[in-house]
């Protein structure tokens, strides 16, 4: 999506003006309901967001649709970004260990979190700058081509990346590709409750029919049940994590966590 606005202002002041609306923000609903642990404030209410589209309730997709209490004013992560937070902080040695982290298309907040750990050497990429306000030190990377050297990271974080990628096999070949043995791949993408097997339409080219057959204008499909099946016919090993199995109830309020999404952890053997 071309946004003009941002053809017009340079990065620099755009991230000012973005800091200064998010200050706004948080003050103006500051609270005790929620908690947002990337930026560590409070608030009585996070901000809404998503889109509400027919195909999106129809199929019941989790990761889409409009949601209240999704987004957080301060640092604008969303429901899926706590949730991996959540487990990195009780599933994984990434605070602490010396890891070498690969982050495809970065969400700012958990970009600020992985560069403030001294433990972490990270790399970033994304496919394209524009319409994103990503500054140069992230990388241009193609997903499906990936200019590292194999067996070289210890963790690839690639959320909702794969369901704007055509050729998403070649995509999580290369994740495996780049993997060390023994390391593990976050690897999130909305999914259909109603769907058994992944749904692909090639006759669906243009931005307008994806919206309307997919629930967004830049997806190419929308993934079904099979999606374990899909990771692990790529030689990973699966496994799904659910935050209620060691996160409180009121825990999962004050994140404002969605309960019926799961956080995919793909194992390379």
């Amino acid at each position: 999506m071309k946004i003009p606005g941002k053809r017009l202002i340079p990065f620099w002041l755009g991230k000012k003006l973005r800091g200064a609306w998010q200050k706004y923000l948080s003050f103006r609903y500051r609270g005790t309901e929620y908690y947002c642990p990337y930026c560590g404030y409070h608030f009585r209410e996070l901000l809404p967001g998503g889109t509400d589209l027919p195909v999106l309730t129809e199929k019941q997709i989790i990761g889409g649709g409009y949601r209240a209490n999704l987004v957080c004013p301060r640092c604008f992560s969303v429901d899926r970004d706590r949730l991996i937070y959540l487990y990195l902080k009780k599933k994984t040695n990434l605070f602490s260990a010396p890891l070498k982290v690969l982050h495809i298309a970065p969400e700012g907040c958990i970009r600020a979190l992985l560069m403030s750990l001294p433990n972490i050497e990270y790399r970033s990429g994304v496919k394209y700058y524009e319409g994103y306000y990503y500054d140069r030190k992230v990388n241009l990377i193609d997903v499906t081509s990936m200019p590292f050297e194999s067996a070289s990271f210890d963790v690839v974080l690639c959320n909702h990346v794969l369901e704007h990628i055509e050729d998403d096999q070649k995509a999580l070949e290369e994740i495996h590709r780049v993997l060390k043995p023994g390391s593990w791949a976050i690897l999130q993408v909305p999914i259909s409750l109603t769907l058994q097997e992944t749904f692909y339409d090639p006759s669906v080219k243009t931005p307008e029919e994806r919206e309307k057959v997919y629930g967004q204008f830049d997806h190419v499909r929308i993934y079904g049940q099979d999606y374990p099946r899909i990771l692990e016919r790529k030689g990973f090993i699966v496994k799904q994590y659910s935050p209620s199995e060691d996160a409180k109830e009121e825990e999962l309020k004050r994140y404002a966590l969605n309960p019926d999404e799961l956080l995919y952890v793909a194992y390379k053997k």
